[in-house]
């Protein structure tokens, strides 16, 4: 099953996201919220995710370094922007800083939830199936 770890420090949204991807992917992906950048980054040192989606304004730790930290604890975990700022230079920094392979504006319409955690699903499965063969290939004598 597929996981995602979603991070936004407005309850609301979280619950919103939640219902929304209930709605399009049910029991086929393992959903999980923090409200906040520190709850998130001991989440990703417990369990592994193969999408992270962060909010960019929070308090404490925005998404951007938050993001950047994620990166660091689990490399192959896609990453994912939000935001209600609709900024060019902002998306810019994501993707150099944090690797953010996709950059979801607020407000957000189910068809455009769905479509960018489809792809980044699929971006994660053929990760690890690079992963996974990487790995039988050192095994095999």
């Amino acid at each position: 099953m597929a996981s995602i770890l979603i991070v936004d420090d407005e309850p609301e949204v979280l619950a919103a996201l939640r219902r929304a991807l209930r709605q399009q992917f049910g029991a086929g992906l393992s959903c999980e919220t923090c409200s906040n950048g520190i709850d998130a980054l001991g989440r990703a040192r417990e369990q592994r995710f193969d999408v992270v989606m962060a909010d960019l304004h929070m308090p404490e730790l925005d998404g951007i370094g938050l993001l950047t930290l994620i990166a660091a604890i689990q490399p192959d975990a896609v990453r994912m922007m939000m935001t209600g700022a609709n900024d060019f230079e902002t998306a810019q920094r994501a993707i150099n800083e944090a690797g953010v392979f996709r950059y979801l504006c607020k407000p957000w319409t189910p068809q455009e939830l769905a479509s960018h955690l489809t792809a980044a699903l699929a971006q994660a499965a053929s990760c690890q199936r690079a992963l996974d063969a990487g790995t039988r290939h050192r095994q095999t004598p």
